[in-house]
């Protein structure tokens, strides 16, 4: 540019000086427009009302408080006092009508000039008598106090590099900065000539944004975050390498939070855009012009390169996508409630934007359904909150809940964040603070205010047609999800639909969002949808609900017996109970597998009821037998002889046959034994003995009782011996041996199980047997290394969850006092964790995590053993005295292993198996693995754990310290 400026010659004229004239009135002219082009560029985000050109003086800036007046002068020398005179006048002039009231405000005065000042006119400005609100301003002054008025350039040049790179700043222009400069100085010369538009000489504030051709636009910004947001389950990132996502959901699903706050860590540019209240036909142009602004808004001419004129919306997005992609920019556009506008506006918006990433979120329904075909995309959803989420919401709240009442509102909700946040609010005001009250109160449509859930899913159940609704009403019966035949089956028992309209029912309301799909074959109603659901089966009538409720019966007694799955059979026992059929609920209620589902607390009023005067004599002693066995199973003792003598008296005076007396004879025994009472004890047992059936089974099980209660008198190893005999016995029965069981999981040993009918409770008995003889053992202060760990096996096999819960924790702990930290681990990570996670077991969410926290602070991994503490925080207030006591507990004993550490890990002897498949090998070539080699050290290899440690010895630990400092304190 400067060889170029160089090469070029003024023109050839007659009178030189003639032209040194015309330049220097242009100059002043080009000179005094840049300034007013400049004062232009700077205004916007001050107080200033306008900018008039060309009136009193060159430039004029106003004020609510007053006004500015410019004089600018353009020299190529220096100025003298006598090129200012006159302005100086004026001054005076202006300044006084001002002080007259003639003009609003105060006056301030500036001479702008690109030359230097004569030392004359420097010496005249110190002086006393120079007016004060008067400056000058030159490249050399001081930087002074108004933005709109600086100091000006001190050549042409200059003047325009000044403009141009304030213009280079402005956001969203849609003209290169050098462009608009030009246009801005065209713009004051027109105001200057009084033409039309300018008439007034000035420029509004208003006016200025069009002015420059900026993007007059609004951008939506991305919502705040909650100040305090909780991740829902294994939430999914926003940005990810697909070029279209659909993340729907219910309002109150959290959606446009989840984007909120994972756009905080999101890499590259993210635009969010609500398409709620937008015409389908503006949709194009709307997201165009915001998506453009985002950016290219701050790039000079960036936006001019993209918004060409009269190009549509659609060729605008194809525009910034070619170029987003051109320049490698990872740009994502979030377009919430795509529910609103039609689906082939939104799948042409997608398709207009090669490069760029589109997430879509919405809210189910037809519009929805028919994006997710045409763009297509799989929708994606969100997974709710955790229980634990949900109790660290009800903590925080102030309510209290245990992890079953956590577990009831995530069924009750969904897990969705505003239903549980809204849940707990009204718990909080309703119920005061308890979780388990609420949700009783709503399970039984008894609570008095209307939920959020309620008053958003009404609107949607009442939306579909109205035959569709008794469908989704017989339907939200149902919490486990039904192979789609057993769906049909139900609703053609409820409704007497054929299958072509139940098949149409179903369409509807996977349309709707209502139903959930699991595996592609299997349906259920959405869990924040039953509750609405529940409503309108209510409205339906109590004759429309007991025929649902007998064809939920019909069907899973089907499904039972050709797929068996423990939240089914939950869930059967439950609509029993609902239907009123007591005698098939006492029936079941006497098995002992009806004891391992963790229902008791939702059946027990129903046997209570059944054990009443008012129903069959056998019915009754069957309803308490079930009561009993319960009491016992979990220690409650108190009412349980008086429920004995309730039975006996049923047995003498109905003349009850000897299964009921061998039945209540049995539980009383072991009932003695608990409480020490050895001769009562032994009389019961003598006489249960005394008519017992000869048939084997009863044997063995009477066997097994009278070990039990041997075992509470004290007398470990008759019960030790007499178990394992019992045990070998089931063994054989069911066509195995322990070497057999040895190196096999459940899996592995179902097909070499003989079949025999009664094959359930031969295999939950033979599990009772090992578990007996292990703790019996273990009180004689004998080793029984595999028993715990083969009881596992056959209670899994006998599908009773909680004893293997309970066993597991025993056999974790059996490992833990043999140094085994790592086989313990393994023990709560592979079986109990993944059984508690699956079944939800919530009587045993607590004591298993907590177990596994101090297993981890065995392991070393106080990180996690803490963070997993920290997790149950929020439930302490739901726990009883003694829950909470024994949480507290294991909380000390891992901040005392992180202080004082644990013992050495035990390190199995060279040769002993490791791995399962070390098992097989060493049992497949004739090896039979001692207590040695199983990997449990007899207790003699580590004398140290046996012998007496004193006080005042060191700690066997190896930590250095007096056993009394140390592990001698825990």
């Amino acid at each position: 540019m400067t060889n170029q400026l160089a090469l070029q010659q003024r023109p050839a004229v007659v009178d030189p000086v003639q032209l040194n004239r015309i330049e220097a009135v242009h100059r002043g002219f080009l000179f005094q427009h840049l300034y007013a082009a400049r004062s232009l560029l700077l205004a916007p985000g001050t107080d200033v009302i306008s900018v008039v050109v060309e009136s009193d003086e060159d430039v004029e800036v106003v004020r609510p408080g007053g006004r500015t007046y410019v004089q600018v002068k353009c020299r190529g020398a220096v100025l003298g006092f006598s090129e200012i005179e006159d302005a100086l006048a004026r001054f005076d002039a202006y300044r006084a009508l001002h002080a007259q009231g003639e003009r609003t405000g105060r006056a301030a005065f500036v001479i702008a000039t690109n030359a230097a000042l004569t030392p004359s006119l420097v010496k005249k400005m110190s002086s006393a008598d120079w007016p004060k609100d008067v400056r000058i301003d030159h490249p050399s002054a001081l930087i002074p106090s108004d933005p709109v008025t600086p100091v000006p350039a001190a050549t042409l040049h200059d003047a325009f590099v000044t403009c141009r790179d304030l213009a280079a700043l402005l956001p969203f222009a849609m003209l290169a900065p050098e462009t608009l400069v030009w246009k801005l100085a065209g713009a004051v010369m027109l105001a200057a000539a009084g033409a039309v538009p300018r008439v007034d000489h000035a420029f509004q504030i208003h006016e200025l944004a069009a002015l420059f051709e900026q993007l007059v636009i609004q951008l939506q910004d991305l919502p705040t975050p909650p100040p305090l947001y909780r991740p829902q389950t294994n939430e999914p990132p926003l940005v990810t390498d697909a070029p279209v996502r659909l993340v729907t959901g219910y309002s109150g699903a959290g959606k446009t939070s989840w984007v909120s706050q994972a756009a905080v860590h999101a890499p590259g540019v993210i635009t969010y855009f609500d398409a709620r209240d937008t015409p389908g036909t503006a949709l194009a142009s709307s997201l165009a012009r915001e998506f453009a602004a985002r950016l290219f808004g701050n790039e000079p001419g960036g936006l001019g390169q993209v918004l060409l004129p009269g190009a549509s919306g659609l060729e605008i997005l194809n525009m910034i996508g070619r170029q987003a992609s051109a320049r490698s920019l990872a740009a994502t556009v979030v377009v919430d409630n795509v529910q609103s506008p039609p689906a082939a506006d939104v799948r042409a918006l997608v398709q207009a934007a090669p490069g760029i990433r589109f997430v879509l979120l919405g809210q189910p329904g037809t519009n929805v359904q028919a994006l997710s075909a045409l763009i297509p995309a799989v929708p994606e959803h969100l997974g709710g909150w955790s229980p634990d989420t949900i109790a660290a919401e009800i903590a925080a709240r102030g309510c209290r809940a245990n992890a079953a009442a956590s577990q009831a509102l995530l069924d009750l909700t969904g897990g969705l964040p505003l239903y549980v946040q809204n849940a707990v609010g009204l718990a909080a005001a309703e119920n005061a603070g308890s979780i388990a009250d609420f949700c009783a109160s709503v399970s039984a449509r008894t609570h008095s205010v209307e939920t959020a859930q309620e008053l958003i899913l009404t609107r949607v159940v009442e939306g579909l047609p109205e035959e569709t609704r008794r469908a989704v009403a017989v339907l939200s019966l149902v919490d486990v999800p039904l192979l789609r035949p057993e769906v049909v089956d139900l609703l053609q028992g409820a409704l007497g639909t054929d299958d072509v309209e139940a098949a149409g029912h179903l369409r509807r309301l996977r349309t709707a969002g209502v139903v959930e799909t699991y595996g592609g074959d299997r349906l259920k109603v959405h869990d924040a949808v039953r509750l609405p659901a529940g409503v309108q089966l209510i409205g339906l009538g109590q004759q429309f609900g007991d025929g649902a409720r007998r064809s939920l019966r019909d069907v899973l007694t089907k499904s039972l017996v050709a797929r068996w799955d423990h939240r089914k059979l939950a869930l059967h026992l439950r609509n029993l109970a609902a239907t009123g059929d007591i005698k098939t609920l006492v029936q079941v209620g006497t098995e002992e597998l009806f004891h391992e589902l963790g229902l008791w607390a939702e059946i027990k009023p129903h046997l209570e009821a059944a054990a009443s005067e008012a129903t069959d004599p056998e019915d009754r002693f069957w309803a308490l037998d079930g009561i009993v066995f319960n009491d016992m199973r979990v220690g409650e003792d108190g009412g349980t002889l008086g429920n004995i003598e309730r039975m006996k008296r049923l047995v003498s005076e109905h003349g009850l046959g000897v299964r009921e007396r061998m039945a209540v004879g049995m539980k009383e025994m072991n009932v003695l034994a608990r409480e020490g009472d050895a001769d009562g004890m032994s009389r019961v047992m003598a006489s249960v003995a005394a008519e017992l059936n000869p048939e084997p089974s009863y044997q063995r099980i009477f066997r097994y009782n009278a070990a039990v209660a041997l075992f509470h008198v004290g007398e470990a190893e008759v019960a030790a011996s007499r178990s394992l005999e019992i045990a070998n016995e089931y063994y054989t029965l069911l066509g195995l041996t322990p070497k057999m069981v040895m190196g096999r999981n459940a899996p592995e040993l179902r097909p070499l199980l003989k079949y025999t009918d009664s094959l359930p409770d031969d295999l939950k008995h033979l599990a009772d047997c090992l578990d007996l003889h292990a703790k019996a053992t273990d009180a004689a202060g004998g080793r029984a290394p595999f028993a715990r760990i083969h009881a596992l096996k056959f209670y899994d096999l006998a599908r009773s969850p909680e004893s293997l819960m309970r066993v597991g924790q025993d056999l974790a702990d059996e490992f833990i006092r043999h140094n085994d930290y790592t086989g313990a681990r393994q023990i709560l990570e592979n079986s109990l964790l993944p059984l508690l996670h699956n079944l939800r077991l919530a009587a045993y969410i607590i004591p298993v995590r907590s177990q596994h926290a101090v297993i981890l602070a065995y392991c070393g991994d106080f990180g996690a053993a803490e963070t997993e503490m920290e997790r149950l925080a929020p439930y302490e207030p739901g726990l009883t005295d003694q829950g909470l006591q024994e949480l507290r507990g294991q909380r000390r004993l891992i901040a005392d292993l992180r202080q004082h550490g644990a013992p050495p890990q035990f390190v199995p002897p060279p040769g002993a198996p490791t791995t399962v498949e070390q098992m097989r090998k060493m049992l497949a070539s004739g090896q039979t693995p001692t207590a040695t080699e199983s990997g449990f050290p007899p207790p003699w290899r580590h004398v140290r754990n046996l012998r007496k440690v004193g006080r005042n010895d060191r700690c066997p630990c190896g930590s250095g310290k007096k056993y009394k400092k140390c592990h001698g304190n825990v």
